[in-house]
């Protein structure tokens, strides 16, 4: 670890600079900071100050490694004293405001420890923990979703070709190709067919090429490998010209929360769910406003590069049910998707998957349809869900409530989360987090998911005492003046090492 450590000494200084100038725009009530808009280099949404700056270890893959999270218990368990003394005085600092909570579990017996005190606090993106053990729970770890291409004038002829150019073609598509194959060669195949895109609710769809979206983390499905597999099935029925519709009807609803604050959207922080996008709505950086028309905008321009012409703009439209699949791609597992929602608190990706949740459980695939599910699910699962108010998937919504009590009961059963959380020191959104006084025992130690809106700070995770005792912990904070946002992070950073550091095992 001393490598490690001495690497972050160098970075301390520019992070100092980076968190000051968050805390500035923060002071002034920026619209793009109430949704974390400055605190990832590549923001979704509601985002972490900490991932400001890439991983401080570049040898640690993106994917899970740790296959034993956490040891067997050694000691007697954890004291309540022990742990109380240990954080009671962190947690009543000025910086962390007036409403604090904070909670502590044994995970050696599932049983909490120690609580501060009760009621119910803003979650902030820590709520992606319950929608993230939802989603391995009511769908499973395996699954994955399709993104496929239907055929709807199966049974009868393909249209002759038309004799005219079409009046308009989709913004993104590349007018010299839309004559000519991939070679360059104008297309042997005759007729006109009607094709559909279907969104299955692929939360990373990517517009990246095949080799690159198959190896990243988590598993990415490709627009161009699905226009390819389209092209060549077309191809093969003869077929070299297409009228396209899109289907992105899985989801219901509205996409946009409206509990939100209204600048989410409009400032691009975020964007407005769908069951079909590619790259998660974005267009250069820029969210775009209606995410499943850019998809079938870019899904056109592939086919045409792979020398099928597509006339007119492609339109909304319901796959037929006596349609043939013509292609198919598929996402990463549910277990990718969760680890990279946890890792990087992607809101697109968790509601997406509260979307995905409630169909799953026979709801309506909408916010309201997922958060029925999400709690039909977890309270089957033994997590006391008074006091709880839920809104969205993400924790976007200054509406959510949450007790650290179910909180810290949604981690103590989610076992199958423990090695997706970001790492202290190391990856996501805690990577450039721990460098406070106060922190180092923490590093590599604590795996916690954050949770940060303007005002709101809270940190959730799991650690191991220095007697050897696995830990789950909740601290939540929501009364924090602007002013104090990065010694409120700070503070909770130092809560979390006190329990690594914290001999709260007796024996």
């Amino acid at each position: 670890m001393t490598a490690r450590r001495s690497d972050r000494g160098g970075i301390r200084t520019v992070l100092v600079i980076l968190l000051a100038v968050v805390a500035l725009v923060a002071a002034g009530g920026a619209v793009a900071y109430e949704g974390g808009a400055f605190d990832r280099w590549r923001c979704t949404g509601e985002c972490e100050t900490a991932e400001v700056l890439p991983a401080l270890d570049p040898a640690v893959p993106d994917g899970p490694v740790v296959e034993q999270v956490l040891p067997v218990a050694s000691g007697a368990g954890l004291d309540a004293g022990s742990v109380r003394r240990a954080v009671a005085g962190l947690l009543g600092r000025k910086a962390m405001g007036n409403h604090v909570g904070f909670a502590v579990a044994d995970l050696g017996t599932g049983e909490q420890v120690w609580a501060s005190e009760s009621g119910s606090y803003v979650p902030a993106s820590t709520q992606k923990i319950l929608t993230s053990l939802a989603a391995m729970r009511a769908i499973g770890p395996d699954a994955r979703f399709r993104t496929t291409v239907v055929r709807s004038d199966v049974g009868g002829p393909a249209e002759p070709t038309a004799t005219t150019a079409p009046t308009s073609t989709p913004t993104l598509a590349p007018t010299a190709s839309s004559a000519t194959d991939a070679t360059g060669s104008p297309p042997t195949a005759s007729g006109t067919a009607r094709i559909v895109l279907v969104g299955g609710g692929d939360p990373y769809l990517t517009d990246r090429g095949d080799a690159e979206a198959r190896t990243s983390y988590p598993t990415q499905a490709s627009l161009d490998d699905l226009a390819e597999q389209t092209a060549a099935g077309l191809r093969a029925d003869g077929v070299g010209r297409v009228r396209m519709g899109y289907d992105a009807s899985l989801f219901t609803g509205p996409a946009v929360n409206p509990t939100w604050e209204p600048g989410y959207i409009t400032s691009f922080v975020t964007s407005p769910v769908s069951a079909l996008w590619v790259d998660q709505g974005e267009d250069d950086w820029r969210r775009v406003a209606d995410p499943a028309a850019q998809a079938a905008q870019v899904f056109a321009a592939r086919l045409r590069a792979h020398g099928i012409a597509v006339s007119g703009t492609p339109r909304p439209r319901s796959a037929p049910e006596d349609s043939t699949e013509l292609a198919s791609v598929e996402s990463g597992t549910v277990a990718e998707i969760v680890q990279s929602v946890l890792e990087t608190s992607d809101n697109e990706g968790a509601e997406v998957l509260l979307r995905q949740v409630a169909i799953a459980a026979g709801e309506p695939a909408s916010f309201a349809g997922g958060v029925a599910a999400v709690r039909d699910t977890l309270t089957a699962a033994g997590i006391d869900w008074t006091g709880v108010r839920m809104r969205d998937g993400s924790g976007l919504s200054r509406d959510n409530r949450i007790t650290v009590g179910a909180l810290l009961s949604a981690i103590v059963i989610g076992s199958d989360l423990f090695d997706r959380y970001p790492v202290a020191g190391f990856n996501g959104s805690l990577a450039a987090r721990f460098t406070a006084p106060g922190t180092d025992p923490g590093l590599g130690e604590v795996r916690a998911k954050t949770g940060t809106l303007s005002g709101v700070h809270g940190l959730a995770g799991i650690t191991v005492d220095a007697g050897g005792t696995p830990v789950a912990f909740v601290a939540l904070a929501d009364r924090v003046r602007l002013p104090q946002t990065l010694a409120a992070r700070a503070n909770l950073d130092r809560i979390a090492a006190r329990l690594s550091a914290c001999a709260c095992s007796p024996g």
